[in-house]
């Protein structure tokens, strides 16, 4: 598997901001993004201390990752298949647009203070006038 194009890297989170909205885990925290295969619903998951992140309002609002449902969908989240990284589904994967329009928004400079370009058009999709 690869990263979808445009995809938001770990690098752009803004951790300052996840920890000073309370997002502290054990100290050691690695910030990333993933989102249900089923329904698109995104969330911010702490690799590190293996913990996701339910509400972008409320940081105290997290679990383990073990066994979990989608709180979008009720849809059940992989247990054994990676969330993050080129290894991840690309369901799993999230991209610039796809964060700007979540309430997860604030978590990156770009997207918190509107700096992400809509898709390029596909030259190859049909025209409205056909």
């Amino acid at each position: 598997m690869s990263l979808i194009p445009d995809a938001v890297p770990e690098t752009a989170i803004d951790y300052d901001d996840v920890l000073r909205r309370g997002g502290a885990n054990c100290g050691d925290e690695d910030f990333a993004l993933c989102k249900c295969p089923h329904c698109g619903t995104i969330y911010l998951i702490d690799y590190e201390a293996d913990t996701l992140y339910l509400d972008p309002e409320n940081l105290a609002s997290r679990v383990g990752v073990s066994g979990l449902t989608c709180q979008g969908c009720g849809g059940a989240l992989p247990e054994k298949t990676p969330w993050i990284g080129q290894d991840a589904p690309e369901a799993m994967q999230i991209n610039w647009n796809d964060l700007a329009s979540s309430p997860w928004r604030w978590v990156t400079h770009r997207t918190r203070t509107g700096h992400v370009k809509p898709p390029a058009p596909n030259p190859d999709a049909p025209s409205e006038s056909n």
